[in-house]
């Protein structure tokens, strides 16, 4: 059963970030339901695959390498830059780009943490297909696992949606309009409904 459509919803404030640290995805290996875990507290993902064992780990800390040094033989200004490299080394080597001279030099590193969110419907530590989605019209209709499903069909099988006064942009505040729509509500939940057969 679904939920019915005379509910109320409150928006209890939570952001995506609420739904990151248990995603569901397709295991790039045998395409069965995986697990992707993310402790942020350790800034690391790791991705598991209880069906083939497949694991992947990833550190969400990454760095970008900024040398910016003269050529010690023929005091060519060198200017080095390497974006998102996940390690830190003492010196690294660096051939003059106007006498070919290679020295060790110590770089700065400038230290970033984070991940991307640059498509729907694929997780953003790894960036792999979701298990929880489902076209709607032309539109994807996706969920990271199954409490932001249980939230979806909260929000969208709710008559009455009340906003709990947030200084942030709230999850269902961002919604694309064609969730946020009264008339997609049947059929939405519907489909809600087939996704968690999964």
């Amino acid at each position: 059963m679904g939920i019915a459509s005379s509910t109320r919803f409150k928006d209890q404030n939570k952001i995506l970030r609420h739904f990151e640290e248990r995603i569901s995805v397709c295991c790039p290996k045998c395409e069965k339901r995986a697990e992707v875990s993310t402790d942020f507290t350790l800034c690391h993902s790791r991705l598991h695959c209880p069906s083939c064992f497949y694991q992947l780990d990833k550190p969400l800390v990454f760095f970008d390498i900024v040398v910016k040094e003269y050529c010690k033989l023929c005091n060519f200004r060198i200017v080095v830059e390497t974006p998102e490299v996940g390690y830190r080394k003492e010196a690294i080597k660096v051939r003059c780009p106007d006498c070919g001279c290679e020295e060790s030099y110590k770089p700065t590193y400038i230290e970033h943490v984070g991940y991307s969110y640059s498509f729907d419907g694929v997780d953003p530590f790894f960036q792999l297909p979701l298990w929880y989605q489902a076209p709607f019209k032309d539109e994807l209709l996706w969920a990271y696992g199954s409490e932001h499903l249980l939230y979806l069909e909260e929000y969208i099988g709710a008559k009455l949606r009340e906003r709990n006064q947030p200084r942030y942009m709230t999850m269902v505040e961002r919604l694309p309009q064609f969730i946020k729509s009264a008339k997609n509500r049947d059929a939405l939940l519907k489909l809600l409904e087939r996704i968690k057969l999964k």
